[in-house]
């Protein structure tokens, strides 16, 4: 089963998470930057208000083609209780997804908020069949829940070997 991986990351948290699962699965890797060069302080300042509604991000690449794959894992980091603007992009840049399978991950040191519903929504009006959504929290010193890591795995292997 080709799979990729395609996410946001700021912090570095949600690249840690997606790295270790495309090197655990053998998936390929698309991390998207979004140009707006966000520092900690506008991250917060700017970057959450603009997740809190719903906007979209430059990033880089604009378009992903998923045609090539069987299965997509989708991860973002929570700002403001929702994906963040590069992620709300990534729904929009992503082409050729109808009738693939997918994963949505999310990064947080709180609640999920609506992140995941949020996410699987679009995924489900891009005609995604949204097999797992996974919510990986992170303390404040970055350790991270390494359960909700291990089910992640786990689902993603359950439906190599289906």
């Amino acid at each position: 089963m080709r799979t990729i991986c395609i996410y946001h990351s700021e912090t570095g948290h949600t690249h840690a998470v997606m790295e270790e699962l495309a090197k655990s699965v053998g998936a390929e890797l698309i991390r998207v930057k979004d140009r707006s060069g966000y520092g900690k302080a506008t991250m917060y300042l700017i970057g959450a208000p603009k997740a809190h509604m719903g906007a979209l991000a430059d990033i880089d690449p604009d378009t992903i083609d998923v045609a090539g794959y069987d299965l997509i894992i989708i991860g973002t980091p929570v700002w403001a209780f929702r994906p963040t603007p590069a992620a709300n992009s990534i729904m929009k840049a992503i082409q050729n997804s109808t009738g693939k399978k997918v994963i949505i991950v999310c990064t947080s040191g709180g609640s999920p908020g609506e992140t995941l519903p949020i996410m699987s929504e679009r995924a489900a009006a891009l005609g995604m069949d949204v097999i797992s959504r996974h919510h990986i929290s992170f303390t404040m010193r970055g350790v991270r829940d390494e359960e909700e890591i291990t089910a992640l795995k786990r689902a993603v292997w359950d439906l190599a070997r289906s």
